[in-house]
């Protein structure tokens, strides 16, 4: 994987070459006409409240899993291994064109938002730590840094409101209605989205929120 401490790689689990846990057909999105005037006008959108999608799984060799539970996302992983496990549903989302991604992280270590993926591509991830950094990475075997690890005080200890906007080229990154980068956007392959955490983290998602 990666990290500031150059934490290694050692184990990839792929399953039918698709991602550990929970990728399902499931395009359960808002496709009525929303309000123009946001720029948006389809919604994805995941509270939590029941584990409809099939967020949940479970990796003992891994020493990770997954579940909903008391209206969060629970994603703990204790590998030492470095495993690579990442949860994810499609959503619908028409990615080449502008954007919204919208959820609410905390975790004892770094937690990422991933965003762009597919059956067979990792996608991207934004990843906050508990001490104020982030980093945006392509996922994959090896990842491939696009933003290193840099602080940002808008980044708090407990729970952050994390936007990721792709507008006119760019991806705009916002922590606690702070704009923390701007990089031109990549190509992206699918319209998965969820979450991955780094090995030694238990980590929270209070909602997942796409618009289009």
């Amino acid at each position: 994987m990666k990290r500031k401490f150059a934490l290694p790689l050692i184990l990839i689990l792929i399953a039918s070459f698709s991602f550990t846990g929970c990728i399902i057909q499931d395009d359960n999105y808002n496709q009525q006409p929303g309000n123009g005037s946001t720029g948006y006008y389809y919604l994805f959108n995941e509270d939590f409240n029941a584990d409809n999608r099939g967020w949940s799984f479970d990796d003992p060799i891994d020493s990770a899993y997954a579940l909903v539970t008391n209206g969060a996302y629970k994603f703990v992983d204790y590998s030492y291994a470095g495993g690579y496990n990442l949860a994810v549903v499609p959503t619908g989302a028409v990615t080449h064109r502008n954007f919204l991604v919208q959820t609410r992280l905390k975790s004892n270590y770094a937690m990422a938002l991933i965003f762009g993926a597919s059956n067979n591509d990792f996608g991207y991830s934004l990843y906050l730590d508990e001490q104020g950094y982030f980093a945006v990475y392509k996922e994959g075997y090896p990842s491939q840094t696009i933003i290193d690890w840099q602080y940002n005080s808008a980044i708090t200890a407990g729970w952050n409101d994390v936007e990721l906007e792709q507008i006119d080229g760019y991806w705009y990154g916002y922590v606690n209605n702070v704009k923390i980068f701007q990089t031109p956007a990549r190509s992206l392959s699918g319209n998965q989205f969820g979450f991955m955490v780094l090995p030694g983290t238990t980590g929270y998602a209070d909602f997942l929120t796409v618009k289009w």
